[in-house]
């Protein structure tokens, strides 16, 4: 772990994946995000560089703290791993320095750290036990000796955001911060996303309790998301101390079009209540594009803001215990 990096000064983040550039740079919602303090994660893929300009310069204009958040094609795998780290912090570089010369570098940089999109949805399509049984044939895609290449091409990346000054924030999967510390790792080379090398200011682990209910195919249930949302917290906390974030949600669909949401703005509440107890500071709700199609969109944004911690931690159920130990058992395999 990068102990020595600080955290990032903001505090609250909400993810933008497909929300039109137009809408991003209207004054109303600027407004409603500036008056919350919330930085704006904007999703950029390389049909969009150009026009990401206009987005990050809006931003600045009205005071609004603004992330870039990168994506290649589908094709190319969608997030950042060892299966398209050249590729894809060869776009990022490209965007930075557009930016940069348009004189409108943003505050933060947003890594999303996850297997290839295709690998995901093969993941969400068949049981969880089932892919426990098969997960040493089904992860992984890239040669293992690719791992450290990817490594040390996002840490290039990272230095070179965080030189620009730039935070840089990675968004994980709840797996790559098991304690104790071997299961993590070794999720992190199943996974082939190389996280605690990395010089990073926030790791914002995806702990969406309505995600946890709908690919579990009834498996977990929401109190089984609320204990399992406070072990990931802690796991968090706990490994990456004032860098800790927590992203939560759903409010809307994203790249997979078949997420489970929240069903109203109340369990976003308990989510954020919890997440407060368990001493995390920095939240970042997804997404933006749920919240604007689900108004009003006030009740989300404060929800997310303004929601104080919970005074106890949810009881634990027997699901999440016996899913947390087997996500454990995992990470250990992992490492052989």
């Amino acid at each position: 772990m990068n102990s020595k990096t600080e955290p990032a000064p903001q505090q609250r983040s909400i993810w933008s994946e497909y929300t039109p550039y137009s809408a991003l740079q209207e004054p109303g919602l600027l407004a409603e995000l500036g008056r919350r303090g919330i930085q704006l994660a904007v999703a950029v893929t390389p049909p969009l560089m150009a026009s990401s300009v206009a987005v990050v310069r809006a931003c600045r204009s009205a005071g609004v703290s603004v992330a870039i958040w990168p994506m290649l094609s589908d094709a190319q795998g969608r997030w950042a791993s060892a299966n398209n780290a050249a590729p894809y912090c060869r776009f990022v570089r490209e965007l930075l320095a557009l930016l940069g010369e348009k004189a409108v570098l943003p505050d933060a940089l947003a890594l999303d750290l996850e297997p290839p999109i295709e690998r995901i949805r093969q993941l969400t399509q068949r049981p969880v036990a089932r892919w426990f049984r098969q997960r040493g044939g089904e992860v992984p895609s890239a040669p293992p000796q690719s791992v450290p290449v990817a490594t040390s091409h996002f840490a290039e990346l990272a230095a070179t955001a965080g030189a620009l000054g730039l935070s840089v924030l990675a968004a994980v999967v709840p797996p790559v911060v098991l304690d104790p510390d071997a299961a993590a790792r070794g999720w992190q080379r199943l996974l082939q996303t190389p996280v605690d090398t990395l010089p990073l200011h926030v790791v914002s682990t995806m702990a969406y309790t309505s995600l946890l209910e709908g690919y579990s195919r009834g498996l977990v249930r929401r109190s089984d998301a609320r204990a399992l949302l406070w072990k990931i917290a802690r796991a968090t906390k706990a490994r990456y101390g004032a860098r800790a974030s927590v992203s939560v949600g759903a409010v809307g669909t994203g790249a997979l079009g078949d997420e489970r949401t929240y069903r109203d703005p109340s369990e976003l509440v308990d989510d954020v209540r919890i997440a407060r107890a368990a001493g995390i500071d920095h939240l970042a709700l997804f997404n933006l594009d749920g919240a604007l199609a689900r108004p009003p969109l006030a009740a989300w944004l404060d929800a997310l803001v303004a929601t104080e911690p919970a005074t106890a931690e949810p009881p634990p159920t027997l699901r999440a215990n016996l899913l947390w130990r087997g996500l454990r058992a995992v990470g250990y395999l992992g490492q052989l």
